[in-house]
């Protein structure tokens, strides 16, 4: 694994001769946030960073942070507010977005949010969607397929063209073939325990997230063989202002603590150390174009190149389509799908976002 000296080494060598456009969704706490700092500070000044979050407030100071604006053309520090748990509120986004951007170099994604990191609650958002799903999930997936026109204006100027979902690399959870929105296990879960015990339906739901991520990068590189693709952990970090696991319930509190203490001593680290390796693997010159399922010190564990005549072959039958872990015909370390569940998952989120924007 490289050593946070070396991804820092690394991360210094990064100087474009372009202006990079680099969107940060969830840019203003955690990760995301320390990794919006850190690309800033390397850039100084010399780049077009959207913070993407909900409070303009905070999103000011953090931008206040960051080094002066360049005064060559195209730099720019600026705050775009959404609510990624509003699906009808990320496609006003993305559409605004597309409407003003030719390209875009990198585009990262950690937000997540109380609701959809609680291990006690399972509710639905407003729009019908799994909580913990919108967020780790579909929020995630319709912004990629709504900038994937900029990522690939990007490449076609011989730039990076980067997507990066940040979540739980690297485990390999198998995909299931019922209920993918956990609709019925929500159902099934006791209503009058709901928020004071861990709950099955909101385990589920956070490690249905990681495993629809891998889906996600798979299904996308798969179509876009010239862009770069990663599913990354970030292993357990210390953020600012949300340093804690996630809700064990009103009954679980003191083990809670407990557990958090002992996370925060001996498991996490700081949240800007976190953001150097993960800045590290999205200028990875070994993450050019592909799908790459990195851990937590921004090392690649698996990956899978595509040719350029995979890009339309789509996910056809094959004698190991259904064979987890396997990315058309080919083994993936650390991957979780296989060829038919992504493709029904795919089929899933389409038809499930379609309905929420009333697509036709």
């Amino acid at each position: 694994m490289p050593s946070l000296s070396f991804a820092q080494s690394s991360n210094a060598s990064f100087a474009p001769n372009y202006i990079p456009v680099a969107i940060f969704v969830g840019g203003t706490s955690g990760v995301g946030q320390a990794m919006a700092e850190a690309f800033a500070q390397q850039m100084n000044g010399r780049a077009h960073i959207i913070l993407i979050g909900r409070s303009a407030t905070t999103a000011e100071k953090i931008i206040a942070g960051f080094p002066a604006v360049s005064e060559e053309e195209g730099c720019a520090h600026e705050f775009v507010r959404c609510d990624g748990q509003s699906m009808r509120e990320v496609q006003r986004v993305c559409d605004e977005l597309c409407a003003r951007l030719e390209r875009v170099n990198f585009l990262v994604i950690s937000a997540a949010g109380p609701a959809a990191n609680s291990l006690a609650q399972a509710g639905e958002t407003k729009e019908g969607l799994n909580a913990h799903l919108a967020m780790r999930y579909f929020m995630r997936y319709l912004f990629l397929k709504n900038l994937i026109p900029l990522l690939l204006g990007a490449r076609q100027r011989g730039q990076k063209a980067h997507f990066m979902t940040v979540l739980g690399a690297g485990f390999g959870i198998t995909m299931p073939t019922t209920d993918l929105g956990l609709h019925e296990e929500v159902r099934r879960s006791w209503r009058l325990m709901r928020g004071l015990t861990p709950s099955v339906a909101a385990v589920k739901g956070m490690l249905r997230g990681v495993a629809y991520n891998d889906g996600l990068v798979a299904h996308f590189a798969a179509r876009n063989p010239t862009l770069a693709f990663t599913h990354i952990s970030p292993g357990q970090v210390l953020t600012a202002g949300g340093d804690s696991i996630g809700s064990l319930g009103l009954l679980f509190s003191p083990l809670r603590w407990v557990v958090d203490c002992l996370r925060r001593r001996f498991l996490c680290i700081p949240q800007d150390e976190c953001a150097q390796y993960m800045f590290y693997a999205l200028v990875d010159v070994d993450a050019e174009q592909g799908m790459f399922i990195s851990n937590e010190r921004g090392e690649i564990v698996g990956s899978r190149v595509f040719e350029s005549q995979d890009a339309d072959a789509g996910w056809k039958g094959n004698e190991v389509a259904n064979k987890s872990g396997v990315l058309e015909g080919i083994q993936v370390q650390g991957y979780g799908g296989s060829d038919e569940t992504v493709k029904a998952l795919m089929e899933y989120t389409e038809e499930a976002l379609r309905v929420i924007l009333q697509l036709k």
